[in-house]
Order: structure tokens, then sequence, then C-alpha cells
């Protein structure tokens, strides 16, 4: 009967201790830290905007010197009027800085949720945003919210406003330079390098391929070299046959150039009209007759861009 009365007393003397198993005397939440400046970069901000807010704080603690960065959103204090993007914690140098990035929906003073990293703690801090002021019987107020990205000061009006100068510019010189020589040759010269790299394209697949070649496919290939040749030396490689480039070579300005294209358009045209199949041996011949001409007009043509 001693031993139950005496278990029943120490159980009653012990209850505190089972209940509260923790120090009550110990602080449960972090305490605030105390903020010697704060900077809010730019120190004008719209709504939508991005911007930062730079506090520099008293140093709490040894820790050592390190950064630390919160970017995850679940991790971040957010509310309706602003949202917080990053927090970093810089602790190098005599005062340890809190840098929080943020993007307000609202104008006015607005009050940014608790901000909790390392041993650091701040709340109730107020960044100031400003919007487009509107006049009324009792003097200038602030607006309601803008459209984010149609606020002053906002990426998509400085990106539009340069976008729209350049545009303009871009259109005013095309309109002196229509109808100009500098502008037929500039014109010319990029058709010569799209008939130019549809030439190289089709004659490197031929000679990968190294198959028989049907007349259509021979006259697309020299339907290229002829509308590149003509632009490049002014013989009319369109709209004559081979053997009348040869007759006729003594009147062009160079008479070998001449002769070379002329031959080549008469084999090719051989090719496509004599009904037989066209061999490799064959093919491999035009291509190299090709490539020896395109090889020469374009030396030509970069021997006269230096002189």
């Amino acid at each position: 009967m001693i031993k139950r009365y005496l278990f029943i007393y120490l159980f009653i003397a012990l209850l505190p201790v089972l209940s509260y198993p923790e120090n009550p005397g110990k602080e449960t939440t972090p305490a605030h830290s105390e903020i010697l400046s704060a900077t809010q970069v730019p120190p004008q901000v719209f709504v939508g905007d991005k911007a930062r807010l730079v506090l520099t704080l008293v140093p709490k603690g040894s820790s050592a010197a390190r950064t630390l960065v919160i970017d995850v959103e679940d991790k971040l204090p957010q509310s309706k009027s602003i949202h917080i993007t990053r927090i970093e914690l810089d602790t190098h140098g005599k005062n340890p800085k809190m840098m929080v990035d943020f993007v307000p929906f609202e104008p006015g003073a607005i009050v940014l949720p608790t901000l909790e990293i390392g041993p650091y703690v701040i709340s109730r801090q107020i960044v100031d945003i400003a919007s487009v002021l509107e006049a009324d019987h009792e003097g200038l107020e602030t607006a309601p919210p803008e459209e984010p990205l149609l606020i002053p000061g906002t990426r998509l009006l400085l990106y539009g406003t340069i976008g729209f100068l350049f545009v303009l510019v871009l259109g005013f010189f095309a309109f002196l330079m229509w109808g100009s020589t500098w502008y037929d040759q500039l014109q010319t010269w990029f058709k010569k390098r799209q008939i130019l790299g549809n030439l190289k394209k089709r004659l490197g697949y031929l000679e990968r391929e190294k198959k028989e070649l049907s007349p259509a496919e021979i006259g697309e290939l020299i339907s290229y070299l002829r509308l590149y040749a003509e632009m490049q030396t002014g013989i009319p490689c369109v709209a004559k046959t081979g053997r009348e480039i040869e007759d006729q070579a003594d009147m062009f300005p160079n008479p070998e150039q001449a002769l070379v294209l002329g031959y080549i358009i008469k084999q090719s045209d051989m090719m496509r009209f004599s009904g037989k199949a066209v061999t490799a041996l064959d093919l491999e011949r035009l291509c190299l007759e090709i490539k020896k001409i395109v090889f020469l007009l374009q030396s030509k043509e970069k021997g006269e861009r230096s002189q």
C-alpha cells in the first residue's frame, strides 16, 4: 500500500515535466533583425516592374562569411500585392546585406511579407510603388493598377519603342534605295548567292549518290548553272544553246569563259536528249566541269572586288 501511494506521488510530481519537456524559458521564434539602411533599386518602381530591395543589417552571431540564396517559389513568402522571386543574403564584409527581388502588383506603400533567411528575419518592411497619376476634384491621386507590361518604364515599352524606331529608320532607307542602282546590285547579289547555293547543294547530292540521272535531273542541274553564269558574266546562257554560245564567243567580253560554258551546256543537252542513260562516269565528268567553271567565275568576282 505504501509503495502504491509513493508511485502516485512521484507521478503527480513529474507530471509538469512530462507535459512540458522543453525549457519554457527558451525562445521558439527567431528574433527580428535590425536594419541599418534600405535601398530600393530603381528608386521609382512602377506596377509590373522587376525591382530589388537592398537591406543592410546589423550583424547577428558569428556566422562564417558566405552567401545564401532562396529562389524556389515554394520557399519564398508571397502576398496578393507583391511577388517575391528571389532572396539573397551576403554576409561578406562588415555588415550583411539582404537582397530581395520582387514584382509589385499594386501601387502605393506595399508591406512585404515576413522575410527569413539564415539567422535574419525582417517583417513589416515597406516598398513604395508608383503608378500613373490622375486628377479628380480632390487633386492628384494614384490611378488603378495598369497592365504590368504597359506601365511606363517596363521592358515592353522600352523595347517596343526601340523596335519601332529601328523599323522606321530601316523603312526610310529602303524608300531612298528603292529603284536605285545600288539597290538593284544588292538584290542581284542575293539572288546569285541563292542560285549558287542551290547549284552546290545539287552537285554535292549527285556526287554522294553516284546514281544514273534522268533527263529532268540533268535539266535541273544545268539550269542552275545557266542562271548563275548569266548573272555572273552577262553571257546569255539561258536563252542560247551551247553551240550558239560557242559560235558567238568572240562577241562576249570573255571569249574563253563563253567557250567553256558553251561546251558544258552542249554536253549536258546531248546527255538530256540522246535517250541514253547517264552513267556514273558521265555524271562525274559533268560535275567536274561544272565545278571548274564555277571556281573560275568566283575567282573572277573576288578579283574584281579586290581591285
